[in-house]
C-alpha cells in the first residue's frame, strides 16, 4: 500500500492510499539538477538574452516604456524580476516618470492593492503608475487582422509606448499549448472583441488533446503573428518548480526566447508514463481556486486517462466556478454540458454573446463525455455547481477510489497526479 499527501491548495492535504498492485504511476516534476541561485539566474537571463539585444542596448533616454505582467492567479516572481529590469532602465537612461506597469489581466477582474503588492513588490506600487482595469474599459487601437481573421485591437497605453517589454511564466495552458511569451498580450492587453473571437477560434481550430504541451500550435501561431504586429520588443518568461522556485529565466525576443524556455519546461513537467490509467486521481493544485482555473488541470488529466476510465478530480474550488472571472457564469449555467456541434450552432446563429466565456462549455462538451463519470473531491463546490458540470461527488479521495473500484472493478490500474494544475504526461520515454 502506497499513501499520498495530496494538496487542494497550499496548506490543505488530504490522504489517499492506493494498493500497490493498482499503482500505475505517480506523475511529479522531473528534477533537471541543484536550483540555481535565485537572483543570480534572472541577472544571467537578462545579460544573455536570446535573438535581442540587452535592454541597456535596446533603449534610449528620453524613450516610454510599458512592462506588461499577468495577474495573481499566475506564479511568475515579478516582484523579483521587477527589479532587475528597472536597473537596466535606469543604467540606460529611462526616467521612472516614464515607465509603466501595465496589468495584463484579460478577462480577470482588476487586481486589488494587495494583489499588486505581493505581486509587483511595494516598492513599485508606490513608485511607478500602474494600469490595473477591467479590459472593458480599456481604449484600443485597431491593427487588423490576423491571418484567419482575428481583429486585432490593442489597448492604447501599450501602443503608445516606445519599447514594450513582457513578464510572464511558462507552464502547460489549454488553448496556447504553453503559457508565457506572446500569450501575455491576447487576452492579456486586447480589446473584447480580439479576447472573444481569439478564444473561440482556439477552441475550435485544433483539437484540445492535440494542443496540449505543443509549442507551435495554430492558436500561438495567431498570438505570435499578433505580438509581432503590436512590436513587443523583449520578454522576460520564467520556468518554475512546484515549490516557485526559478530553474531558469529566459530573456529576448518573443519567439525564440519563448522556444527556450519551453525546451525547459518540458524537461520538467511532461511526465513519461507506461500508458493511460483506468482510474486517475489528479489535484487541481495550483489551479484550484474554481472552475475557470481548473478546467485547465481537468484537461491534462485526459491526457493520463483512458477514455471509458475514471477521474477523480480534486478542486479546493473557493470561488466556485467562476469567481476569477465572474461575468461569465451566467454563460456556465447556460452552455455547460451542451453537446459541442450545438454549441457552435449557437455561435454561428449569433445567439451567444459571451464568446470567452463559452470556451469552458465548449472544451467541458469535448472532455466530459470522454470518461465514464468524473468524481469530484471538493472543500467548496455546491452541489449545484457540480450539477452544472456533471460531475458526481465524494467525501474523500478514499471514498472516491472505492466509488471508482466498484465501476471498474477491483483490478483497476490507478495512476496519480498531485500537482495537475502544470504536469502534463506523454506515454512513452522522458523528453531529453
Amino acid at each position: 500500500m502506497t499513501a499520498y499527501d495530496l494538496l487542494f491548495r497550499p496548506g490543505v492535504a488530504t490522504r489517499v492510499e492506493v494498493d500497490d498492485r493498482n499503482l500505475l504511476f505517480c506523475a511529479v516534476h522531473r528534477k533537471t539538477g541543484q536550483v540555481p541561485d535565485q537572483r543570480q539566474v534572472i541577472l544571467d537571463g537578462l545579460a544573455h538574452p536570446i535573438g535581442a539585444e540587452r535592454l541597456e542596448d535596446l533603449v534610449r533616454p528620453g524613450q516610454s516604456v510599458v512592462i506588461l505582467f499577468d495577474d495573481i492567479t499566475r506564479p511568475t516572481p515579478a516582484a523579483a524580476i521587477l527589479p532587475p529590469i528597472l536597473d537596466a532602465l535606469r543604467r540606460a537612461g529611462i526616467r521612472d516618470a516614464d515607465i509603466r506597469l501595465f496589468a495584463a489581466l484579460g478577462t480577470h477582474r482588476p487586481m486589488t492593492d494587495a494583489e499588486l503588492r505581493a505581486k509587483l513588490g511595494a516598492d513599485a506600487v508606490g513608485r511607478y503608475k500602474i494600469i490595473n482595469r477591467e479590459y472593458l474599459d480599456g481604449d484600443f487601437v485597431s491593427l487588423g487582422t490576423t491571418p484567419s481573421g482575428i481583429p486585432i485591437e490593442v489597448d492604447r497605453a501599450v501602443m503608445e509606448a516606445d519599447v514594450k517589454i513582457a513578464v510572464g511564466n511558462v507552464v502547460p495552458h489549454i488553448t496556447a499549448g504553453w503559457g508565457g511569451g506572446s500569450k501575455i498580450l491576447l487576452p492579456g492587453a486586447c480589446s473584447r472583441i480580439t479576447t472573444d473571437m481569439m478564444h473561440y477560434v482556439g477552441c475550435i481550430i485544433q483539437p484540445v488533446l492535440e494542443v496540449l504541451g505543443v509549442r507551435d500550435t495554430r492558436p500561438r501561431a495567431e498570438m505570435d503573428a499578433i505580438a509581432r504586429r503590436v512590436g513587443l520588443d523583449f520578454i522576460v518568461n520564467t520556468v518554475l518548480d512546484e515549490e516557485g522556485h526559478l530553474l531558469g529565466v529566459f530573456a529576448g525576443d518573443v519567439v525564440e526566447a519563448h522556444r527556450r524556455a519551453v525546451a525547459l519546461a518540458e524537461q520538467v513537467m511532461v511526465i513519461p508514463i507506461p500508458r493511460q490509467a483506468d482510474i486517475l486521481i489528479v489535484s487541481a493544485n495550483p489551479c484550484h481556486v474554481d472552475y475557470w482555473q481548473g478546467l485547465k488541470p481537468y484537461a491534462y488529466a485526459h491526457l493520463a486517462v483512458r477514455e471509458g476510465g475514471i477521474i477523480i478530480f480534486m478542486l479546493d474550488g473557493a470561488e466556485h466556478l467562476c469567481g476569477d472571472a465572474p461575468s461569465h457564469e451566467p454563460t456556465l449555467h447556460k452552455y455547460m454540458r451542451r453537446p459541442f456541434d450545438e454549441l457552435v450552432a449557437a455561435v454561428e446563429r449569433g445567439e451567444v454573446d459571451d464568446l470567452v466565456g463559452l470556451n469552458l462549455p465548449l472544451y467541458h462538451a469535448v472532455l466530459y463525455p470522454r470518461v465514464q463519470k468524473t468524481i469530484c473531491v471538493t472543500n467548496h463546490l455546491t452541489p449545484g455547481d457540480l450539477e452544472v458540470l456533471g460531475f458526481d461527488s465524494a467525501p474523500t479521495v478514499q471514498a472516491a477510489l472505492e466509488q471508482a473500484y466498484g465501476v471498474l472493478g477491483r483490478d483497476a490500474k490507478v495512476g496519480v497526479i498531485p500537482f495537475g494544475g502544470e504536469t502534463l504526461t506523454r506515454v512513452g520515454p522522458a523528453i531529453g
